[in-house]
């Protein structure tokens, strides 16, 4: 009798009164991307349109073409964002996550976090502050905007090392919220590894490719994967699918194990990959960039030292050598420009937001330059 009784004023509470969550998003009105009318997932150049790959950065299709493990790391939103501008002074981010929210090298917020900028009325962008809740779903929160600040748009970055299920972004019910298209033109194609992707950044925005792309103001993709960025074929022929303003081959932190990678290798790697970018694209800029770690003043572990120096003294010479063939529009990034100290990273290889900084400061001023002389 006493169960009956229970059941029967459950059911009572739960018609008459709403949770306090539910009262919240009865208030809200959501945006789906993947239910939008066209695309608006940026920093992408294949807009996946299926539901299982639709936030892979390579184009559905292609897991036929790459290792398993660059497809599976391909799944990650590095690089990806979304513009949007609202009246609203509360945006509310929730996501489903289908990966592990951490990792050993990189906290919970860079792995599996959004991060939400602002862009003002004279091109300034600041970062909001926001609360979270890493349950099942995630749950980012922002209020209190600076109202003297005149924001233009906003820009969410979605998570370096993680994959949404689903992604939402709500704002009030009676406020304007309009989303940019992802149409962007002859794009930035940057390919590289764990340090492209965005280890180890605190949160998406530090990672220097997010952090470049601010700073340019022009659109940037991040083929970065952790521990594959190799200079293979199928991932060349794919940028060659791009009418690129710039190709970025940022690899040689991947190719510094003498045992697997031989000096011939190396500069074989090289070679075929610029050519192959030439031949189709023969008036497209190529930047070779050096580990960015290959410095004596970075750690003490010379034997780590002495690998990533050897590896960026073949691109080096490699660059010298196609320069000399006649290869034209090709520049190179060295270990000395990026300027990378003792302060710089986590472990010797992978940046901290110092070094994120740095990463993103040398990039700026070399793209700026070779972007210049095109004039």
């Amino acid at each position: 009798m006493r169960l009956k009784f229970f059941l029967l004023a459950l059911l009572i509470s739960l018609i008459y009164y709403k949770p306090i969550y539910a009262q919240g998003d009865n208030n809200i009105k959501w945006f789906n991307p993947q239910a939008n009318s066209y695309a608006t997932l940026k920093g992408k150049v294949w807009q996946n349109v299926d539901s299982v790959n639709y936030y892979a950065r390579l184009p559905t299709g292609s897991e036929k073409d790459v290792r398993k493990e660059v497809w599976d790391l391909a799944k990650n939103t590095a690089g990806e964002y979304i513009d949007f501008s609202t009246t609203g002074q509360k945006i509310v981010v929730k996501y489903l996550l289908k990966g592990g929210k951490s990792l050993d090298n990189m906290p919970t917020l860079g792995v599996s976090g959004v991060d939400l900028y602002a862009e003002d009325n004279y091109g300034n962008w600041h970062w909001m502050k926001a609360a979270y809740s890493y349950r099942d779903t995630v749950t980012y929160s922002y209020a209190n905007f600076d109202q003297n600040v005149k924001i233009k748009k906003f820009r969410l970055y979605l998570p370096l090392y993680n994959t949404p299920k689903w992604l939402k972004i709500g704002v009030g019910v009676n406020d304007q919220f309009a989303v940019e298209e992802a149409n962007d033109k002859t794009p930035l194609v940057f390919y590289g590894t764990s340090i492209m992707q965005g280890a180890s950044a605190s949160r998406p925005g530090m990672a220097w490719l997010n952090i470049l792309g601010r700073k340019l103001g022009l659109p940037v993709i991040n083929l970065g994967f952790s521990g594959n960025g190799r200079l293979e074929t199928p991932l060349i022929d794919l940028m060659n699918q791009t009418d690129a303003k710039l190709f970025v081959l940022d690899c040689q932190p991947n190719l510094h194990d003498k045992k697997v990678y031989p000096a011939e290798e190396i500069e074989k790697r090289i070679t075929a990959s610029v050519q192959s970018l030439k031949t189709k694209h023969p008036n497209t800029p190529i930047l070779l960039v050096e580990h960015s770690s290959g410095l004596t003043n970075v750690n003490l572990d010379t034997e780590l030292t002495g690998r990533y120096i050897w590896t960026s003294q073949i691109l080096y010479k490699t660059y010298q050598k196609l320069k000399q063939s006649g290869v034209k529009d090709l520049y190179v990034l060295t270990a000395k420009e990026i300027g990378f100290t003792d302060n710089s990273t986590i472990d010797g290889t992978h940046p901290n937001d110092f070094g994120m900084m740095q990463y993103a400061d040398a990039y700026e001023k070399s793209i700026r330059k070779i972007l210049m002389d095109r004039k």
